[in-house]
């Protein structure tokens, strides 16, 4: 099977060749000018809050507010139920919040406090 190319130039590109006799082209892959892997450039993304609270309505901002409910510690297991998150998606997220400058805090191994 033999490949075949069609290019389509516009009548600024036919100008200018026919005024330089050359023209140099660069082909690119789809994914190589924009925001593919390896190409050392990265896509912005939103800007960060300048609040310790995360953005509300958010899957964080979310947990936050079920856990201020609480009495009682809470862990990865509740929030895998409560939310319908896998338990390494309810691990990472109760960490980054442990971690982070909002109100849960780290117990001990798994189990979890909102203040203290």
């Amino acid at each position: 099977m033999t490949a075949k190319l069609t290019i389509a130039l516009s009548d600024e590109v036919l100008e200018a060749l026919r005024l330089n006799k050359s023209l140099t082209i660069n082909l690119e892959t789809a994914r190589s000018g924009g925001t593919g892997r390896g190409n050392g450039r990265r896509r912005p993304g939103r800007p960060r809050s300048t609040t310790d609270e995360p953005r509300a309505g958010s899957l964080p901002a979310r947990v936050i507010e079920w856990a201020e409910k609480r009495t009682r510690p809470f862990g990865t297991n509740d929030i895998t139920k409560k939310f319908k998150l896998s338990r390494a998606h309810a691990s990472m997220l109760l960490s980054r919040l442990a971690n982070g400058p909002y109100p849960i805090q780290r117990e001990k191994r798994g189990v979890y406090v909102y203040g203290k």
